[in-house]
């Protein structure tokens, strides 16, 4: 297959390209920040997707689309309408030349926090949604325009909702709790953990969500919205002392007081992916520590 994917440069895009790397499918890595791979059959292309002509010129030429550009979670608080240009009108610009060129598949990146105020766990696919960030809101928006162009316009797709997602290209700076946890522990600096540190979190390693994402372009699982997560919860504090342990180090962990927004238990029921993959995601946590704290060191500059 010829594969656009948008947002080649981020976290789980550089992964993506790298499963992608060396197969027989020619890849179309699109973003707004260079990229480069040495794989013969990946091409960068520099398009922001809120250009409509870039992105139509994009897709022009392709069988299917991988779409995990976003404006984060983090800054949407900060400016609701730029993450509502990008995540939700740059998304119905793929949408859009997806539909004119008829292509065969739209993947899509979702998010778990979409979910909003947990009512049950583990997490099904059909909890009700009550997004609270701008965010979540432009993330339940895509899935919704999803399925009504699929309706209208028979456009098919496949919604991979992810859960608490850690591994390498992940940096500190991004904020996520892995990658800062492991950085501070590795230059002995103190970490710290809101309330008992007893709030579980699903964990999952970002090279099974990659090898899922070409199974799912590859496969006929269609029009579907599926968790991706590792279907087990970690308590905040075990992941902690998981992570000094990877590192060597004995943490010097510190008390602040619980958030009033905190989610107790957060975890993905992975029923929906074991029915229609044939299994969920497996890499253990550990391991998975370990091969992030490895790139880390190589790349991060630990």
């Amino acid at each position: 297959m010829h594969i656009a994917v948008f947002g080649a440069s981020g976290f789980v895009g550089r992964n993506l390209l790298d499963e992608l790397g060396g197969t027989d499918h020619h890849v179309l890595a699109c973003d707004i920040e260079p990229i480069d791979h040495d794989a013969d059959n990946v091409e960068y292309r520099d398009v922001n997707i809120t250009d409509e002509e870039a992105v139509e010129d994009a897709v022009s030429d392709v069988d299917a689309v991988a779409h995990l550009a976003a404006h984060p979670l983090p800054a949407s608080t900060d400016d609701p309408k730029l993450n509502a240009e990008i995540n939700v009108v740059g998304t119905l610009n793929i949408l859009d030349a997806a539909r004119e060129h008829d292509i065969e598949k739209v993947f899509f990146s979702s998010a778990s926090s979409l979910v909003g105020e947990v009512e049950t766990v583990p997490v099904p696919e059909d909890h009700p949604a009550s997004p609270q960030s701008p965010y979540g809101v432009a993330k339940h928006a895509v899935e919704e325009y999803l399925d009504v162009y699929n309706q209208l316009y028979d456009l098919d797709y496949l919604v991979f909702r992810f859960f608490n997602v850690y591994g390498p290209y992940q940096y500190p700076d991004s904020g996520a709790l892995v990658p800062v946890v492991l950085s501070r522990l590795a230059r002995d600096e103190g970490v710290f953990v809101t309330g008992d540190g007893q709030q579980t979190r699903d964990f999952i390693y970002v090279r099974d969500i990659t090898a899922f994402i070409v199974d799912g372009l590859e496969g006929d699982v269609t029009n579907e919205v599926v968790n991706m997560g590792r279907g087990t919860d970690t308590a905040i504090l075990d992941a902690i002392h998981e992570m000094a342990e990877v590192v060597g180090v004995e943490p010097e962990i510190d008390r602040k007081p619980e958030r009033p927004d905190e989610i107790d238990d957060f975890y993905a029921d992975t029923s929906k992916c074991e029915r229609l993959f044939g299994h969920a995601p497996e890499t253990e946590f550990r391991n998975g520590l370990e091969r992030t704290f490895e790139w880390l060191q190589e790349d991060a500059d630990l």
